[in-house]
């Protein structure tokens, strides 16, 4: 199972930190758009279209890096002065939600995709860039979010029973 956990770590980081870096053309396109539209007074077609699409690649194929990294949403309030094994234990329980949550929302997205790609979308705007290769990050977002949630799964697991994840105790 170690073996797993250092897999899906690695690969849940690998790509977060190489799309995070899609943040600069995201920022770089909408500066160009801000200018072109307001201070040369001829806004273009594209750009929102493309900032669309690249913060859609950030925002969904992300989500298992920010699990990795606990960026997601929580009530620390509430696990704040937990002990660990207690931690381990409500976010075992827990998780059946997030495994059960996400899973529809793969299936979903996989039909919404399969829709859109029968139909050769395209975004309802001038520029008209496909759409369905959009969809297509739902699903693949939430199976890299369904495998680092294995993984933190599988970190609990062993937290539970003392014994530490990265190594053999």
């Amino acid at each position: 199972m170690r073996w797993f956990i250092r897999i899906v770590d690695s690969m849940s980081e690998w790509i977060g930190k190489i799309f995070c870096w899609l943040m600069i053309p995201l920022v770089f396109i909408t500066a160009f758009e801000v200018f072109m539209r307001y201070l040369v007074k001829r806004p273009t077609i594209w750009a929102w279209d493309l900032n669309i699409q690249i913060f859609a690649m950030i925002t969904f194929l992300g989500g298992g890096y920010a699990l990795l990294e606990k960026g997601h949403v929580t009530v620390d309030v509430l696990t704040l002065n937990m002990p660990p094994r207690r931690r381990a234990i409500l976010a075992l329980f827990t998780s059946f939600f997030f495994f059960f949550g996400i899973g529809a929302l793969m299936i979903g997205g996989w039909e919404m995709f399969m829709m859109s790609w029968k139909a050769n979308e395209s975004m309802p705007t001038i520029w008209a860039p496909p759409y369905y290769w959009m969809k297509l990050l739902v699903p693949l977002g939430c199976f890299l979010l369904i495998l680092q949630g294995i993984s933190e799964f599988l970190k609990n697991i062993y937290i539970l029973f003392g014994k530490n994840a990265n190594r053999g105790t």
